[in-house]
């Protein structure tokens, strides 16, 4: 990571799960190379207080390989740096997940952020598509998993609320989307549009509704194509323009491009970059490419707080191979940001 964390000031704390996963939080700060870290042996030396608690979707080791006693989700307490593995038996490659519909949701954020604990969490697979009801009390499943349409090749990277309220479904096995009624726990038909995308994971709305963005992850047939952004209109899924070469090509058919979010303003869309390992910051107004910013081996998921201040981004094999991270930026500062999470703010 090196330099891409100069200026930066941060924490770092061990966490238990399948993978040893390892939670770094970033905080932004003035001045030199501060640099403050909480050990195996518990010695800390604060930085600054985030508060809330994060939701995230833990694959485990094996990668898409379902498992046992390594999958489900984290709930982490953001100021006391503590974690709750959540194991889930149905769990087959979380790789998305969200705060049902019946959650009290901070505005323009997708419906990533609540602003009170949410009752019901929905995770989303990506080995088999279905969709998982928990109830937050219990941490058990709701009824049975939702399943994909018949014929359908979900693989779920992203979940999101789109300006309908509803939830959908980013598909990195087909590169469609799907509506999912949380009411009725249904995946409905993939939602028709003119886009030519082959793996999505993320999808982002402008803030007054009337387009979506999706992030082509990358493409099967031909992997020297980069990875870019398709953007259509919503919800008839006309195809306006496509923003290019949001990431590099990768020979090796690997991610490239993950999640997205637009920040609260409307301002900026940004874009994970599995493969570069940064974040690609997008200006809504000219669809160009204003930033890329390095933050470690493979970000997947970001999202942004209510206000727009602080920035959350999920890495994958940062400290180390078999570990992950989660980052937080200071979006005022402006210093390095970086996969599915959701967050409740206090």
């Amino acid at each position: 990571m090196g330099s891409s964390f100069k200026s930066a000031r941060f924490w770092s704390a061990v966490v238990f799960a399948g993978l040893i996963a390892a939670l770094l939080l970033v905080v932004a700060g003035c001045g030199g190379d501060d640099t403050s870290t909480t050990t195996k042996s518990g010695t800390t030396k604060a930085v600054g207080k985030v508060k809330g608690k994060m939701y995230v979707a833990v694959t485990g080791t094996g990668e898409l390989e379902a498992g046992t006693g390594n999958m489900g989700m984290a709930v982490v307490d953001l100021e006391t740096k503590t974690v709750e593995m959540v194991n889930i038996a149905e769990s087959k490659a979380p790789h998305g997940i969200i705060p049902a519909v019946d959650s009290k949701i901070a505005p323009n954020t997708n419906g990533r952020v609540v602003t009170a604990a949410p009752q019901t969490m929905l995770l989303g697979n990506a080995q088999d598509g279905a969709v998982l009801k928990i109830d937050m009390a219990t941490n058990k499943i709701i009824g049975s998993p939702a399943m994909p349409p018949s014929g359908a090749k979900l693989a779920i990277c992203g979940m999101y609320q789109g300006p309908d309220g509803k939830i959908y479904l980013a598909s990195m096995g087909d590169g469609k989307v799907y509506p999912y009624d949380s009411t009725a726990n249904t995946i409905g038909a993939a939602v028709a549009t003119e886009a030519t995308t082959t793996s999505i994971c993320g999808i982002s709305w402008s803030k007054d509704g009337k387009y979506a963005y999706l992030v082509n992850m990358f493409n099967p047939n031909n992997t020297s194509e980069p990875g870019y952004v398709a953007k259509v209109e919503w919800p008839s899924g006309k195809a306006v323009s496509k923003i290019d070469n949001v990431t590099k090509p990768s020979p090796s058919g690997a991610p490239m491009s993950h999640q997205s979010q637009v920040t609260p303003d409307g301002k900026w869309l940004y874009v994970t970059d599995g493969i570069d390992g940064s974040v690609v910051k997008i200006n809504m107004d000219t669809e160009k490419i204003e930033k890329t910013v390095p933050v470690g081996k493979e970000p997947h998921s970001i999202l942004f707080s209510a206000d727009g201040k602080t920035g959350y981004i999920a890495v994958r094999h940062e400290p180390d191979e078999n570990s992950s991270s989660i980052f937080v930026y200071d979006v005022d500062i402006k210093a390095p940001l970086i996969c599915g999470i959701a967050l409740q703010e206090m």
